[in-house]
């Protein structure tokens, strides 16, 4: 895996290059040097090397200095106290059925590499390794529902971004609570994931659910879920309003 450090409008991993974008380019913060030593970290483990590319010299020195001594960048706090994780409608619909969160590869029965075979075409084209986990986005970033959305079939994406019609159902987590599973990692790219699985019952803090599907989803959602069910009028924001709107519903309904 390349690591592309620049000033990139967005950060994003395509085709095998992890472009990291820094707001404030070419300044860095320890929590953005933090992410480099999870990412570089996780793909050791998966048995992959990263070859780091920056054009700025100074910059680049504080990423190898901090590579080579890892205890001297602080610790940091997590950006956010949720994190979400988004789906189709079809998708949630079974989700909530099975009281379980699951990976793709628990979800479609098949190995990582089967389906990173599928995906080989996709822009994404992830590692096979991924495929292994369920990933989260921080909690009012709204590439989650930008993912579920592009796999829409329709001509005008565009369009579709801007009125949300096929907008996800978020499963929303303390990332606190998260973190003590024993299954989660940290990969530098996403807030946090987990390997194989997530009960429910045990770590949901709410479902945000688009209104416009409630009477689909209520039949499917056990009783021990029911408290944590939320439907939210959808009213046709766009991508950005949208997760606005949800965010603002999770932080209040914090006690």
């Amino acid at each position: 895996m390349q690591l592309n450090i620049a000033n990139h409008e967005y950060t994003v991993i395509e085709n095998g290059i992890y472009y990291f974008a820094l707001p404030e380019y070419p300044e860095i913060s320890a929590g953005e040097l933090r992410s480099i030593l999870e990412f570089i970290a996780y793909e050791k483990k998966y048995g992959r090397e990263t070859e780091i590319v920056c054009d700025d010299a100074a910059l680049l020195t504080k990423v190898t200095d901090a590579i080579a001594a890892p205890d001297s960048i602080e610790a940091v706090e997590a950006y956010d106290r949720y994190v979400y994780h988004a789906t189709s409608l079809g998708s949630a619909k079974k989700i909530l059925a099975s009281g379980r969160l699951l990976s793709a590869v628990n979800v479609y029965g098949k190995t990582a590499e089967q389906l990173a075979y599928e995906k080989k075409d996709s822009l994404w084209n992830d590692p096979a390794d991924y495929f292994e986990y369920i990933m989260f986005g921080w909690g009012s970033d709204p590439v989650g529902d930008y993912v579920v959305m592009s796999e829409v079939e329709t001509d005008d994406m565009e369009e579709e971004f801007k009125t949300g019609k096929h907008t996800g159902v978020r499963f929303y987590f303390r990332y606190a609570d998260l973190e003590k599973h024993p299954g989660q990692i940290a990969d530098g790219y996403h807030a946090i994931k987990v390997k194989d699985e997530i009960v429910l019952k045990d770590y949901l803090f709410a479902c945000v659910v688009p209104e416009q599907f409630k009477d689909e989803v209520l039949p499917c959602v056990p009783e021990a879920l029911r408290e944590k069910i939320v439907f939210l009028p959808q009213e046709e924001l766009g991508i950005w309003d949208w997760s606005v709107k949800v965010y603002d519903c999770i932080c209040g309904m914090e006690k």
